[in-house]
């Protein structure tokens, strides 16, 4: 069983060697083996699975449909054995090195003071590459650790861990409903200056959950700013409808600079993961990390 599985993780390793040098000669000095031992453990393993990995001719190498599913699951594979090394070896260390962590914007400030800060000063051998781009990356692509995202996996390769519930509504201050009315049901918003934090190029909609099914309703921005810390001190100030996490508000809901409004109609919470490649939480930086963000999630569970 140990040789067979040694056997096959070196047939992983030269494939992958052989596609990413694009041939056999520049493979093996890459890796110091001879052409044709590489060669003979292509023909083993192609033997094995009963199929052509490689269409080789006297100037080109070209992997066939087979060929280019086996070369990604074996990146893959190959990733996760250098990870469960990595992790063997520094189990019982700090975290240490650079974690590259993409998220919203929204989501970085949100967890800036009570997961990133204690991180980097926790951890002194540790450093962090905070993205926080609209774009959503690749994270394999992109070389990231570990994504924040308010979201499930649209990618199956990736694997996910769910941190908590993010919860929220919508708000604005008692001067300006004073002056401009309380909405009494989610047609009004239209009618309203909406105070948003884009996430993207697309329209600007506010989702509510009328008679049972989520609908989305455009809105007008009158102002639109990059961050929640900035909307909630605008909504506070009486510039309009807010839609915000809970989180960002609490301290204007706590001294009644801003109330709730439509909450019968309001979307549930949304549930926030992190998302990461295969084996990528084996590591030490990683897994620490995600396990403080989880803590913070269920000690701001009714907060957040």
């Amino acid at each position: 069983m140990e040789h067979q599985l040694g056997r096959s993780l070196e047939e992983l390793a030269t494939l992958v060697a052989i596609v990413d040098a694009a041939g056999f000669s520049a493979a093996s000095r890459a890796t110091g083996a001879r052409k044709a031992t590489l060669s003979h453990r292509i023909q083993q393993l192609e033997r094995r699975l009963g199929v052509v990995l490689l269409v080789r001719t006297t100037r080109s190498l070209r992997l066939t449909d087979e060929g280019c599913a086996y070369y990604e699951h074996a990146k893959r594979a190959l990733a996760a054995a250098r990870d469960a090394e990595a992790v063997a070896v520094s189990a019982k260390a700090a975290p240490s090195g650079t974690l590259r962590v993409t998220t919203s914007a929204a989501l970085a400030a949100l967890v800036l003071d009570g997961v990133v800060v204690p991180f980097l000063r926790r951890y002194g051998a540790a450093s962090l590459v905070l993205d926080t781009s609209v774009t959503r990356m690749d994270l394999v692509r992109e070389r990231m650790d570990l994504a924040i995202r308010p979201a499930p996996l649209s990618d199956s390769s990736l694997v996910a861990r769910r941190l908590g519930v993010l919860t929220g509504g919508y708000y604005a201050s008692p001067r300006y409903l004073k002056q401009r009315g309380r909405p009494a049901r989610p047609e009004d918003v239209r009618e309203h200056d909406a105070i948003v934090v884009p996430g993207g190029s697309e329209p600007m909609e506010w989702p509510f959950v009328v008679g049972g099914r989520r609908r989305m309703i455009a809105v007008r921005p009158r102002l639109s700013v990059t961050s929640f810390e900035l909307a909630a001190r605008a909504a506070a100030a009486g510039l309009g409808l807010l839609r915000s996490p809970t989180y960002f508000v609490r301290r204007f809901l706590a001294n009644r600079q801003v109330v709730p409004v439509l909450t019968e109609w309001s979307a549930p919470g949304g549930e926030i993961y992190a998302v990461f490649p295969p084996g990528g939480t084996l590591l030490p930086r990683a897994r620490v990390f995600v396990d403080m963000l989880a803590s913070w999630f269920e000690d701001n569970a009714q907060r957040t």
